[in-house]
């Protein structure tokens, strides 16, 4: 958006006209977010180094900071891993508001926090 200002010298009154494009909320609404949906695409090494962390990380009880893509927003867990599911592919971890679970193929990052 762009703002025009103009002096008129006779009414020393200050003119403001304003440009854009104006988008009205219902374009960006969709049902299907796959077309808009950027959720990042990690390569396989990058899946086993998340899956090898998790274990070494289960394995030291040490606190983690994980973060996931859900529901097209990145969410950020600080937690303790509590246990590992390799057959469904779920985390279980422990935060100071319980106990919860997390797909794998959600988490994008985790970092231990010694």
């Amino acid at each position: 958006m762009w703002e025009k200002r103009s002096m008129n010298q006779e009414s020393e009154r200050r003119h403001t006209q304003w440009e854009g494009l104006f988008v009205s909320q219902h374009a960006w609404d969709s049902d299907n977010h796959s077309e808009s949906d950027p959720q990042p695409m990690l390569s396989a090494d990058e899946k086993q180094a998340i899956w090898d962390m998790l274990i070494v990380a289960l394995d030291h009880q040490c606190t983690v900071f994980i973060q996931s893509w859900e529901d097209c927003h990145f969410k950020f867990h600080r937690c303790t891993i509590r246990e590992l599911n390799d057959t469904r592919c779920i985390v279980t971890y422990e935060d100071p508001f319980g106990e919860w679970q997390l797909a794998v193929k959600t988490i994008t990052s985790i970092h231990m926090l010694a």
